[in-house]
């Protein structure tokens, strides 16, 4: 099947909704596989780590210790790879919304080609 005689590449190309679409469809994946990729390293790496109680339950300040300060800061490391993966996919979400609107929007201006030619008198 043929594409519609008004649509062709350029015509996407010189369409701001589309090539917005196609670059917030790709920053997005990009964020949410490396978000999804270092989800998992750090949820590996939190289930491996074991942590010891402090010995005095009763210090007022009482210090972390190494393996303390290595979960503390997984969690954070994870919660920030979380956010990247959520702020993908809504990215990617929105890039292929932008995209899909801005390809409807050019089918809806391309000329009919099936339509009668106008009579001249």
């Amino acid at each position: 099947m043929a594409a519609p005689a008004g649509l062709n590449l350029a015509n996407f190309a010189h369409s701001g909704l589309v090539l917005a679409g196609l670059l917030l469809l790709a920053l997005g994946f990009g964020d949410a596989l490396a978000g999804w990729v270092k989800v998992t390293q750090y949820e590996d790496a939190l289930e491996a780590a074991t942590v010891e109680q402090p010995t005095d339950p009763a210090a007022l300040f009482p210090t972390a210790s190494e393996g303390q300060e290595r979960e503390a800061l997984a969690r954070a490391k994870l919660a920030f790879y979380q956010m990247l993966l959520t702020t993908g996919q809504l990215l990617a979400a929105l890039g292929f919304a932008l995209f899909a609107l801005g390809v409807i929007r050019m089918l809806r201006q391309a000329p009919d080609s099936s339509a009668s030619p106008p009579l001249v008198h």
